[in-house]
């Protein structure tokens, strides 16, 4: 997005490339926090992730977002009963830092967030939709295709309904994770060429499907073939 088109207070999806900016990249970090904020970038290359602008960076076209991270560990500030009861030095401050479990040993997370500044063109608008790349699409049906290979009716169809079970998953997991939203693409890619191939066995009343002889099947090479007679 362009800056002047970006909303103080708004969420977005930012889209951060598998290779950060050098400026970026090679920030020092002053703060434990700097250099937290730092590492869950680093961490989200190739991902999208929803953020919300608080602000304008210092760079031109830059801008500052917050986005929710859990927290695993804490810091527990001492009060003065407490450093004396570990015998600690008066006339100062302790703090302890950790992480918390519960009586089985599990860790337990808290609530946080991380502030980032990125370029504003890394920023799209939550509602916008992916489109998938056709020869990715191409690539999701010819797998179909080739999985289908020698299935019956009946097999194909408890297929289609695994595939319908795995697009609603992965929607539902997109509602909180905008990374997911391409999976949930190429899962639709797969769903509809199940039940395309589910509709030409009953059309044509087959016992088997056979990809070689499906005008409509497709194959994907090199990386996908048919099975050679």
């Amino acid at each position: 997005m362009r800056t002047r088109d970006v909303v103080v207070g708004e969420t977005y999806v930012a889209n951060i490339p598998q290779r950060l900016p050098a400026r970026i990249r090679d920030e020092h970090a002053g703060t434990a926090a700097q250099w937290q904020a730092g590492m869950q970038l680093h961490l989200a290359r190739g991902r999208r992730i929803t953020v919300t602008v608080t602000g304008f960076g210092e760079e031109p076209d830059t801008v500052v977002v917050v986005r929710d991270v859990p927290a695993g560990r804490v810091t527990l500030r001492l009060t003065a009963e407490q450093a004396a009861a570990l015998d600690l030095a008066e006339g100062q401050e302790y703090e302890i830092t950790g992480i918390v479990t519960d009586a089985d040993g599990n860790a337990i997370a808290f609530p946080g967030t991380i502030a980032h500044t990125i370029p504003a063109r890394w920023l799209r608008p939550q509602d916008e939709r992916l489109e998938l790349h056709p020869n990715t699409g191409h690539f999701h049906r010819a797998l179909v295709c080739r999985d289908a290979d020698g299935m019956t009716p009946a097999e194909i169809d408890r297929a289609a309904e695994k595939a319908l079970a795995q697009l609603h998953h992965v929607r539902g997991l997109a509602l909180e994770d905008p990374n997911v939203d391409h999976s949930v693409l190429t899962s639709e890619v797969d769903h509809r060429e199940w039940l395309r191939i589910a509709e030409r066995m009953r059309t044509a009343g087959l016992a088997a499907y056979d990809p070689r002889v499906d005008p409509d099947a497709v194959e994907h090479p090199p990386l996908v073939h048919f099975r050679q007679t």
